[in-house]
């Protein structure tokens, strides 16, 4: 991901050269492929350059059409082809090379505000409209890019990275007891607005923030729609519209001559692969697709690695597997390169995601099956309670004859599973932490926040309209928010990109407007798409989930030098019982290890952030600027 951030001086102060650059000095680790600063009055803009497409290799930013819009983005639009067209429809010169910020700015000149609705991909971006006297930022539909931001009393300051606005002397370092305590309880922040930092925000996914006047607005541009039910005549006519979104969602995502592919051995993952492989040969004959799996050979039971190479095999790419059986928990704890910008359960191991593709790196771009289990989400008792209040009989009794009888069914039926997860002995909910500090928990009434998102999760309202609620539900959760994050720069170790498929805004609609059965129950729409171009020992085999507790596994065959040199920070006991936390972390029950460590991470992330410093002192900042 290139690397952005900016500042607008609200009392018209000129802008600081001196924080201009200690901005482009930090965001150089994202973007080593170039960088650059514009200034003017009271607002400057930095960018740094990672390159990761055809058309980015000409890129400059910042950068204007006009002198009168300047624009920094960190971007990868789809349907490139088609907002071209829209654009040369409304007047613009647009050329098919034309680079992201580039198109981003023409649609700015077009619809002003609303440019945002006419974009498709992963962005996060900034406009400084010097003629309105205007900054206009937006962040895509599902919140792929990152956006952080503070508003101070003399200024406004944004970035893609959240280290960023730290730099600036006028922005507090005060905690967000909220957020802490959101990871305490849940092991993530669930609010898609606040960050560890109290005065430091995230701009919301599908949000717009308009700076203007002195005042600071938002705006939601987008809402996942709910589109009405997607009815063919024909049953290939399904398969060959969902391959044609799927194979074109993954070649919008590929536009480069190197990519890897975080690959499982699972249905989702493996068809990205094969999706990948498709697009890279016609693409170019020199285009190069590698496989990357995470493997267990004697820590627990575990046959991905097996299946993994077998598609990798059969696709026709390169594949290497990265062993985790003798990585240690907590095994670096005092390695500077695993500090991250906010607590996280990621420092848990002494290993990185850049690690499990190898280093150095084989691709800048990586490919996820993240997003398949939500668009696929179906409750098939749920779609044969519908057609029974519809009245409409004959229609649920085809498509369930057609569910049970449909290729491979019989072996990836799971009774003996649904039973007991139906009537216990599965695994247990994670539970409600008892080493909370007391006063923390009474006064942020956490219980409640608990039940909302561990025992009873829901996102937000769900339309009625809805053909699976289930998915459309999901699909709007704010658990992404804390997965994308673990794919960005800041957390995943290395210089590269990940992009997600299944995040397509236009696979995502077309699979959320079909029905549970027979086409989204046990993904059988990905199934039968992926005839001739799997092995059936991973198309038609059921879903192998981890049934071993992997902490307990680590747990146990780890030693605990961290555990014994622990010596809680300041305002650790702020959040915790720090006497009964060190007692759950030194034997916890299986299937919470997860739990039981996330005060030591956050003693990890507090002791860390202890030794940083971000901000220098004022009159520094004013002698280098002179």
């Amino acid at each position: 991901m290139s690397g952005f951030a900016g500042i607008v001086n609200l009392d018209g102060a000129p802008v600081d050269g001196a924080l201009l650059a200690r901005f482009e000095e930090l965001l150089r680790e994202r973007g080593p492929d170039g960088q650059g600063i514009w200034a003017e009055g009271n607002v400057g803009l930095v960018h740094t350059l990672f390159c990761t497409t055809d058309e980015a290799r000409g890129e400059r930013q910042p950068m204007s059409l006009d002198g009168r819009v300047w624009i920094v983005a960190d971007a990868r639009l789809d349907g490139r082809r088609d907002l071209i067209a829209e654009l040369r429809g409304r007047g613009c010169a647009c050329a098919a090379s034309s680079t992201e910020p580039e198109l981003i700015l023409h649609a700015y000149s077009v619809w002003g505000e609303g440019c945002v609705e006419h974009l498709l991909g992963d962005f996060a971006f900034a406009v400084w409209d010097r003629h309105e006297r205007k900054l206009f930022c937006a962040r895509d539909h599902f919140g792929v890019r990152p956006f952080f931001y503070a508003h101070v009393d003399r200024a406004f300051v944004f970035s893609n990275s959240m280290d960023a606005p730290r730099l600036h002397p006028d922005v507090p370092d005060d905690l967000d007891e909220c957020a802490i305590a959101d990871f305490l309880v849940l092991g993530s922040n669930f609010d898609l607005e606040s960050t560890a930092r109290a005065a430091i925000r995230r701009l919301a996914p599908a949000h717009a923030l308009i700076v203007a006047d002195g005042e600071v607005r938002r705006r939601r541009y987008w809402t996942l729609p709910v589109d009405p039910p997607t009815v063919f005549r024909r049953s290939r006519d399904y398969v060959e519209r969902f391959l044609e979104l799927f194979e074109q969602a993954v070649a919008d995502r590929l536009r480069t001559d190197r990519a890897a592919v975080l690959m499982s051995g699972g249905m989702d993952s493996c068809s990205v692969g094969a999706m990948a492989k498709r697009a890279a040969s016609r693409r170019s004959a020199g285009c190069s697709i590698t496989a990357h799996t995470q493997t267990y050979h004697h820590l627990i039971p575990f046959e991905e690695g097996r299946f993994a190479s077998l598609a990798a095999r059969e696709i026709g790419i390169a594949w290497s597997e990265f062993p985790l059986d003798d990585k240690q928990l907590l095994g670096y704890w005092n390695r500077s390169e695993f500090r991250r910008p906010e607590p996280a359960l990621v420092p848990l191991f002494d290993w990185t995601l850049a690690d499990v593709l190898g280093k150095p790196l084989p691709a800048r771009v990586v490919l996820t099956g993240q997003g398949s289990d939500g668009i696929f989400s179906s409750l098939r008792m749920r779609h044969c309670r519908d057609r029974i209040r519809e009245g409409q009989w004959l229609r649920l009794a085809k498509e369930v004859s057609g569910h049970l009888f449909c290729e491979g069914r019989m072996r990836r039926l799971r009774i003996l599973p649904g039973m007991r997860a139906r009537f216990g002995g599965g695994v247990p909910a994670r539970p409600f932490p008892d080493w909370l500090n007391p006063n923390l928990d009474r006064r942020l009434n956490l219980r409640e926040r608990y039940e909302q998102y561990e025992v009873r999760p829901v996102s937000s309202a769900v339309p009625e309209r809805a053909v699976r609620p289930e998915a459309y539900g999901l699909m709007s959760s704010p658990m992404w928010a804390g997965l994308f994050d673990e794919y960005d720069p800041d957390n995943a170790g290395g210089r590269f990109e990940a992009r997600h498929p299944f995040f397509d805004l236009r696979l995502a609609r077309y699979a959320l407007s079909l029905p549970a059965m027979p086409w989204c129950s046990d993904k059988e729409l990905l199934r039968r798409s992926m005839c001739g171009v799997l092995p059936d020992a991973i198309r038609l085999g059921r879903k192998r989930p981890i049934r071993s507790d992997l902490m307990m596994a680590f747990y146990r065959s780890s030693g605990k030098p961290w555990l014994e040199r622990f010596e809680p920070v300041e305002h650790l006991d702020q959040f915790v019982d720090v006497k009964r936390a060190i007692e759950r972390a030194k034997a916890p029950p299986p299937w919470e290890v997860f739990v039981h460590l996330r005060p030591i991470c956050l003693n990890y992330w507090l002791n860390w952030e202890s030794k940083y410093a971000y901000k220098i002192p004022k009159e520094e900042c004013r002698a280098q600027s002179c």
